[in-house]
């Protein structure tokens, strides 16, 4: 692998609050910034941290440039939410990433993963091409028009 994959730790990397410039606030929804949608997430009901909920910190030679959630659900991994720090967007990193991801499910989260979706706004045209560029393929506009949700393996 590429990269190091580190479980994200809300005490410890609160680099990643400083990756939400206006622009990823923008397109991802995170107005209350990561740690908050981690915790929210961690506590939910039926949501249980390293079995079914991942967040990563992802680093390439001890940098940490990403950070992606995601969870299992009846089989199937949702990705939740990517984050690149902003100097590091538009390298081809968050591709490189969800790539290395994908082909190693088994050494990241403990298991292969055969199929993945990811709901993106439609105007982030950067985590459209990223996860186009990943092997994910489009599948539908939410009716409303306000997401898409892009598939893998489907």
């Amino acid at each position: 692998m590429n990269y190091i994959w580190e479980d994200y730790d809300p005490e410890t990397m609160g680099y990643v609050e400083k990756w939400l410039d206006r622009k990823a606030v923008k397109l991802t929804g995170m107005d209350d910034g990561f740690r908050d949608f981690y915790e929210y997430w961690a506590n939910e009901e039926g949501f249980i941290v390293g079995e079914n909920y991942w967040c990563k910190v992802v680093f390439e030679e001890e940098k940490p440039f990403a950070v992606i959630a995601l969870n299992l659900y009846e089989g199937n991994i949702t990705i939740m939410e990517t984050l690149v720090a902003p100097k590091m967007r538009g390298k081809g990193k968050g591709s490189k990433m969800l790539k290395e991801l994908l082909g190693n499910g088994k050494d990241i989260i403990g298991f292969n993963i055969q199929k993945a979706e990811a709901i993106i706004f439609p105007s982030n045209e950067a985590s459209q091409k990223a996860f186009s560029k990943a092997g994910f393929k489009y599948k539908s506009t939410h009716e409303d028009g306000d997401a898409m949700t892009y598939v893998y393996g489907d």
